[in-house]
């Protein structure tokens, strides 16, 4: 015990072992937490899934809507234009599925001089029946990582290597591996100590990582299936309005400006008259000039 806490080797290796720990006990931790969504996860592969809650577990509902009209493109019941736009057709098969058939109702209610584009099913309230059958319907799954894990263990590197000069400071222990050394050079090994902790500690799942591998790709896999039934030109004509377009800049209205000048001594000097603003500023007292007659 006096090696680990007053040797200076020892301390190193004792506070090196505290990272070791931290990293092992948040590990069991996450192991024990993901038991159910994991297990969920393998059932939801074994067992299938629509096309539709795939694309949005995968993505979202861009990705939701996207499926949704390819596969109401498939089934006869939408048309698409060559610009994405989308319409009816009044006829094709039935939809058995509650988002689909939801979806294809309010594409019909769309009045008939106008156009649906993809952006608008994922963002306007005419859609929201569609947006909400397939919240439903998708799985409880939380498919990114928060980043807590990452967080806490680069906190804890900066608090391992405070804490081992703090330890190193206490007890007046010599330059590990250099004990004829200014105990400044502490200050180096300590940097040194964290730079080791740095890097594992970067291992950890980072914000927004995705966290079910096998299950992105069983759902990407399934998305692809459900696409690749349409013609190319037609999906890329759908993908194309997956955003809605920016509206053009406004720019300020520019103004004419006339530069008026004479010889003669005696004649008035006009610089930079605004014609549009004559009127106003002649006074009404122009005459004919600024058009009075």
């Amino acid at each position: 015990m006096d090696w680990w806490l007053g040797d200076s080797e020892g301390i190193v290796a004792c506070w090196l072992l505290v990272f070791a720990l931290c990293n092992g006990s948040r590990g069991l931790y996450c192991w024990f937490r993901d038991r159910d969504p994991r297990r969920k996860a393998e059932e939801l592969i074994a067992g299938g899934l629509h096309p539709v809650p795939a694309s949005y577990l995968l993505g979202g509902m861009v990705e939701a809507a996207e499926t949704a009209v390819c596969l109401l493109v498939d089934d006869g019941v939408v048309k698409v234009s060559s610009t994405g736009e989308l319409r009816p057709t009044r006829r094709g098969r039935s939809q058995t599925d509650p988002a689909l058939h939801a979806l294809t109702e309010e594409i019909r209610a769309t009045p008939a001089d106008a156009a649906t584009k993809l952006y608008e099913i994922v963002s306007e309230g005419r859609f929201a029946l569609f947006r909400g059958r397939v919240e439903r319907d998708a799985p409880a799954m939380r498919m990114t990582a928060s980043g807590r894990s990452q967080t806490l263990m680069l906190a804890a590197t900066m608090v391992i290597a405070i804490g081992m000069g703090v330890h190193a400071t206490v007890t007046e222990a010599p330059v590990p591996f250099a004990p004829e050394a200014d105990r400044s050079v502490w200050l180096y090994v300590c940097a040194a100590a964290w730079l080791v902790q740095w890097g594992p500690a970067c291992l950890w799942p980072s914000e927004k990582r995705r966290r079910w591998k096998a299950l992105d790709a069983y759902c990407r896999h399934e998305t692809e299936i459900a696409r690749a039934a349409v013609p190319d030109r037609t999906r890329r004509a759908i993908a194309a309005t997956r955003e809605r377009p920016q509206p053009p800049p406004l720019y300020p209205r520019t103004r004419t400006r006339t530069s008026t000048r004479t010889g003669s001594r005696g004649d008035a000097v006009a610089d930079s008259i605004d014609v549009d603003a004559c009127g106003t500023s002649c006074g009404g007292g122009c005459g004919g000039g600024c058009g009075g007659e």
